[in-house]
């Protein structure tokens, strides 16, 4: 095994488990309103309008504060402003165990998304100091398998605490809050103290091994740079259009996601052949359909850095999605719920190969603000989902015109993705063998 195998190794068995957790934290802080839905609607007065516009404003101080958080990632390092992250979104989603109107309700999931902005493409930029890009599809595939883990944790974890109901005079979904935000605020404190910035920071990682993948990542980068496949510039990244598309296709990945993960309790309790299914019940089985995506997304990553292809491993995914989407809009009850379930998967799966893509092609301050841009254009989706579904669902046959709506966009999300150029390859001399070796640098 080479010094560079025997570092990919150290970051799959030390790093990429400790950020795996970091997000199924931050994701579940996110969509845990979800779990918590019918019971915050009618203490709060919601309907399903209502409650879709809370869960959607998440998603307008996200989208606002994305590229300055990421640009002083880059500045400032990744433990420092990822532990202020960590520690400013857990404060925040304590403070929803104690809201009295759906006033607060709204102010509260505002601030939420202002506090975690530039979490996730910090994520996404840092691993891409960590790894090469050949095997970056399948780590970031891994890193986000937090998202449906989220879901698949986050129904029984939830349930657990709905029971809690009455405990010292508080209600179930109160304690949901209270508890599920400790996690983010004890996980800051690890950040600061053990998040190494750069692998010669590592103590897990031998300094012979972290000095081989220093060298294969900077030499990748100047093989990129002297190919003129890779912008480094700030405005220059900003005015790719490859960006944009990026941006564009996003939208609607994230429609998709969000609008499962939000609404996906809601068609579990209607799919149950039951008049009044409880609350413990309905989460349990929401878990399932973000179990086939954990599945689906280590397949979809694999094949996509075997086969050193992302295009089509973002497109096929997303039209599958869209086709199961349309047979669920044909079915109903428990069969309704299995094509939702197989198109949940199906969505989820695209996300380690789309976010492989703009490594490849931005680096720098331009790999900041650019995966901060695209993250941030593509959660438009993520506000407009749950909003959008939850007006539709006021309507006569309101599920099925949700669906439609959605089917719509992942299906435009697969023509898009077809429009990325066919290659997006290593530049030659960009290779992944061990540099010459060299006096160890100094730990950091």
């Amino acid at each position: 095994m080479s010094q560079t195998e025997r570092a990919l190794a150290a970051i799959r068995r030390h790093l990429l488990p400790f950020l795996f957790l970091l997000y199924v934290v931050a994701y579940l802080d996110r969509v845990n309103v979800s779990f918590a839905a019918a019971d915050v609607s009618r203490d709060l007065g919601l309907n399903s309008a209502s409650y879709g516009f809370a869960a959607g404003i998440f998603f307008v101080g996200y989208v606002l504060f994305e590229v300055p958080s990421n640009l002083i990632l880059d500045r400032v390092g990744a433990r420092r402003w990822i532990s202020r992250i960590l520690f400013s979104w857990g404060l925040v989603a304590a403070l929803m165990a104690f809201m009295t109107s759906a006033t607060q309700f709204n102010v509260l999931r505002l601030l939420l998304g202002v506090a975690e902005a530039g979490f996730f493409p910090g994520i996404v930029l840092y691993l891409s100091q960590w790894v090469p890009v050949q095997q970056r599809a399948s780590t970031l595939a891994g890193f986000m398998l937090a998202i449906p883990m989220a879901g698949l944790l986050g129904g029984p974890i939830s349930a657990v605490l709905l029971s809690l109901h009455g405990l010292g005079g508080l209600a179930g979904w109160r304690w949901l809050f209270l508890m599920e935000a400790i996690p983010a605020l004890v996980l800051s404190v690890l950040v600061w103290r053990h998040l190494p910035n750069h692998p010669r920071e590592a103590r897990w990682l031998e300094p012979e091994a972290a000095e081989a993948l220093e060298q294969v990542l900077a030499d990748e980068r100047a093989g990129m740079r002297r190919s003129g496949r890779q912008i480094h510039g700030l405005v220059a990244g900003l005015r790719e259009p490859k960006l944009w598309l990026l941006s564009l296709l996003y939208v609607g990945i994230a429609t998709g996601f969000y609008g499962f993960s939000f609404w996906i309790p809601r068609f579990v309790a209607e799919a149950l052949p039951l008049a009044q299914p409880s609350a413990v019940l309905v989460n349990l089985i929401s878990a399932i359909p973000y179990g086939l995506a954990v599945l689906a997304m280590l397949l979809v990553g694999g094949s996509a850095d075997r086969h050193q292809e992302h295009r089509l491993h973002v497109a096929l995914p997303l039209a599958v999605a869209a086709l199961c989407l349309g047979l669920a809009i044909a079915s109903d009850g428990l069969l309704r719920l299995t094509w939702i379930s197989l198109s949940t998967a199906a969505a989820f799966s695209c996300l380690g190969p789309f976010w492989a893509i703009p490594a490849r092609f931005l680096g720098g301050r331009a790999a900041a603000a650019g995966i901060a841009s695209i993250n941030s254009v593509g959660n438009i989706g993520g506000f407009l989902a749950p909003i959008v579904m939850g007006r539709l669902m006021l309507q006569a046959n309101g599920n099925a015109l949700a669906l439609t709506s959605l089917a719509g966009m992942l299906l435009l999300s697969a023509v898009l993705a077809l429009l990325l150029p066919r290659t997006l390859t290593l530049p030659s001399g960009a290779d992944q063998s061990d540099p010459a070796p060299s006096p160890s640098p100094r730990r950091g």
